[in-house]
Formats: structure tokens, sequence, C-alpha cells
């Protein structure tokens, strides 16, 4: 259990990201089937069980090995899934507003919900400045390993944002228009960030060897900060704009004409990932080894389904309405999979033993020269 603790890392709680954001999609699917509310309310628990544990664990693990935990902020790989904590802990407050308010008292809900939104913002900031600038200081990595998981600590401001939006009606109204100007500077914050660290990645597929087996669910990462520029651009509606003292009819038609284009781009890079997905699948090449970055077939899936599901809404289009439960289920064919294939790998105990030296685990890497030796151990 002591082994396990030490080397329990923020890359569990992808698995919260995962269960939570599909919670919530069951929830608020615009197309009706039957237990809908069963299967979303018992999603909702196992969401709680599983970030319960996750957070005592993480905060345990930093009491009791705080070396190891510190080592994580000198490795250019470990130290990205400070933003799964981020987005976990904000998509955890989302389903307190969307399926908790249904299952316990609604201000018990709103205000937990409301909680965890601010210090999920808080993190999601921490992250994005923090992290980027270890890379550009301490961390030294070549070219070739660049990979869209890279995005993991620069995409929590824009899914803040994504999911602020659906908290701006509950805010008192003095609080409120500082919260939407808030909002939008989050969104700006990651939306370029997303289109930086994009070109690199695109480079990288360009210029150097394709992607192995362990490497390519990476490439799905790409797909979740569109969703949720999708789902900011198309919900920011009556409410926000006219906090900002904006022409709603104008920014609305604006958003949705942007929405709609980003989710072309999302169809291209779900087509690029699957081709790689397939490329893998072949039999004539390494395969696809389980491990935790499978959770990567799941959340960004989730938040495109996210950005789908506003522009059916903000839209009352039919088209979007269908093409949105396709891709819900395709996002419950993907966490079926990769649940029952972590709750396997959890019961062996191979997802709970040390990390091994691999591209999307532990990165190849080299500290950057200092002035001061950094403690680096593992």
């Amino acid at each position: 259990m002591t082994h396990m603790l030490r080397h329990f890392g923020t890359n569990w709680f992808t698995v919260v990201m995962g269960v939570g954001i599909v919670a919530g999609l069951t929830a608020s699917s615009p197309v009706s089937f039957p237990s809908q509310h069963l299967i979303s309310s018992v999603l909702f628990c196992l969401l709680n069980g599983v970030f319960g544990i996750a957070l005592v664990l993480w905060i345990t693990r930093w009491v009791i090995h705080r070396d190891a935990a510190i080592a994580d902020f000198h490795h250019p790989s470990r130290v990205l899934f400070y933003g799964a904590l981020a987005m976990g802990i904000n998509v955890v407050g989302n389903d307190y507003l969307i399926i908790g308010t249904h299952l316990l008292p609604p201000s018990f809900a709103l205000t937990v919900s409301k909680t965890l939104w601010i210090i999920g913002a808080g993190v999601s900031t921490f992250t994005v400045i923090i992290v980027p600038f270890l890379l550009f200081t301490l961390h030294e990595v070549r070219q070739e390993e660049t990979l869209a998981n890279w995005l993991i600590p620069v995409v929590p401001p824009i899914v803040a944002a994504a999911l602020g939006m659906n908290l701006l009606p509950y805010w008192q109204s003095s609080i409120a228009e500082t919260m939407a100007t808030v909002l939008v500077a989050m969104f700006g914050m990651t939306f370029f960030l997303f289109i930086m660290v994009s070109v690199l990645v695109y480079a990288r597929l360009v210029y150097h060897p394709r992607l192995t087996g362990e490497t390519s669910p990476t490439l799905w990462i790409e797909i979740g900060p569109i969703g949720m520029s999708m789902a900011t651009l198309s919900s920011f509606g009556p409410d926000a704009s006219q906090l900002l003292h904006l022409s709603n009819t104008l920014f609305l038609a604006t958003g949705i004409f942007a929405a709609i284009a980003m989710w072309g781009v999302g169809l291209w890079w779900i087509a690029i990932s699957l081709l790689h997905t397939l490329l893998h699948m072949t039999g004539k090449r390494e395969g696809l080894s389980f491990h935790l970055g499978w959770w990567s077939y799941v959340f960004p899936i989730g938040s495109f389904t996210t950005g789908t599901y506003a522009l059916a809404r903000s839209m009352h289009s039919p088209f979007f309405t269908g093409a949105s439960f396709i891709e819900f289920t395709a996002v419950w064919i993907f966490f079926a999979i990769v649940f029952l294939r972590t709750a396997a790998g959890i019961a062996s105990g191979r997802l709970l033993s040390p990390p091994g030296q691999s591209t999307t685990s532990l990165a190849f890497w080299r500290p950057k020269q200092q002035d001061v030796d950094l403690p680096l151990s593992q």
C-alpha cells in the first residue's frame, strides 16, 4: 500500500474526468432514453466515490511522501496531470449542478457546485501558469517528444469557463458581471494556448517518426478544448451578453458561427486520431497496450459531445441533436471499454505498480542546467 501510495499521481484524476463527463452527458442528453435519470444518478454516486478516493490518496501522498510529490514538478510528463486535477474538480462541480440538484437539497448542491468551481478555477490558473513556466525554465525536451498531452495543463481554464457558464444565472447580480468577464478571459487564455500547442503537435506529426501505439491515444486530447470552445461560444447567450452590455443577437450569432466552425475542426481531429488508432489495431504495428492514457478516448470525446449539445440547444437543430446522440453513444462505448479495463488493471494490481519508463507516463527527459541543484528523485 505504501509503495502504491508513493507513486499515486494526478494522472488518476483522468478517471474522475471520464466518469464525470459521462455522468453529465447522460443526465443532459437532448434525446431522452429509458432509465436516463437512474443511470446518471448511479454514475454521480460512482463519481463521488472515485473523486473522494483519489483526493484522499493524493493528499495523503503529500503528507507521507512529500519528496515524491515534489519530484513530480521536476518531471515534464508527470507534472502535466495537475491539469487533470483541475479539470476533475470542475467536472465534479458541474455534475453537482446538473445532477446533484435533483438528488440532494438544491441549495446544498448549488453551494457545493460553486465552491468546487472556485477551487477548480484556482487550480486551473495555477497549472496554466506554473507548468509551462517549468517547461520553459527547468525541463528539457526534444521536438520529437512533443505530444498532445502538453494540452492537459493549458486546457483547464477553458473547461472552467465552459462549465462556469452554467453557473452564471446562480450568482448574485453584483458578482455575475465580474464572473462573466472572468469566464471570457479564461476562455481566451486557453483558446490561444491551444492553438499554439496544436501547431507544435502538427509539426511533430509531420517532421518526426509516427506515434507509437502507446502514444497515439494522446492525439484524442486535441478534441477536448475544441469541444469546450464550442460549448462556451454557443452558450454565451442572453445572461452573459447582458452582463457585459453586448448585443445579444449579434454576439449569439457570432458565437454559434464560430462554434460550428470549431465543430468542423473537431471532426478533422477525430478522423486523424481514429486513423492513428486503427493503424495500431491492424496487427502490422505494435498494438495498443492498455494504460491510464486510454482515458484520452473518453473525456475529449465527451467534451466534443458537450459542445454539440450546446449547439443543439442554442440552434434548436435536429441535425446537431442527432449528431450529439451519435457522439454520446460513441462516448459510452469508449467509456465502457476503458472503465472495465481500468477496473481489471486495479484488481490485478498492474495499474497500481510504479509507472514504467514510457513516453506516455514518464517521457524521456533531462533537466535544464541550473545554478542551484534541484531534487530530482522519483
